[in-house]
């Protein structure tokens, strides 16, 4: 069993299907880091516009909280500003975790070829396993 899981988490239906494959592993001692990568683009846009962009984020993770809560899973959330990829990896790199779980987000073949998913950009770069769920 994990002892620790890293969940990349952007409150779409994606990150909420892996938060609900984590129960599937995970025990009563595990620890889930529920990570949300604000990224630098929109954090300016919030900053020139007077929003809260953490508490818009939690409230698009309510769902993953609300299902852990409900299971009692231990977990708690972190928000970093960054872009998404590069983040999960240097968190996860940071931390003592066992495994990053993340949601795949699905870009068409001509997407992912073009640009790469972070799904796969975080599965060739950390230094841990990765589960990636459909």
């Amino acid at each position: 069993m994990y002892k620790s899981v890293l969940l990349a988490a952007d409150g779409s239906d994606n990150s909420y299907r892996a938060a609900e494959e984590t129960l599937n592993f995970i025990s009563k001692d595990t620890t889930v880091t529920i990570l949300n990568v604000i990224q630098i683009e929109k954090s300016k846009d919030a900053v020139l516009h007077g929003g809260d962009m953490i508490h818009e984020q939690k409230d698009k993770l309510s769902g993953i909280i609300d299902l852990y809560e409900s299971n009692n899973v231990r977990h708690n959330v972190i928000f970093e500003r960054g872009i998404p990829d590069e983040t999960v990896v240097k968190v996860s790199n940071s931390g003592d975790y066992d495994v990053i779980v993340l949601g795949n987000r699905g870009l068409n073949s001509l997407q992912g070829m073009m640009m790469g998913s972070v799904s796969h950009k975080v599965a060739k770069r950390a230094g841990i396993p990765v589960m990636i769920v459909k």
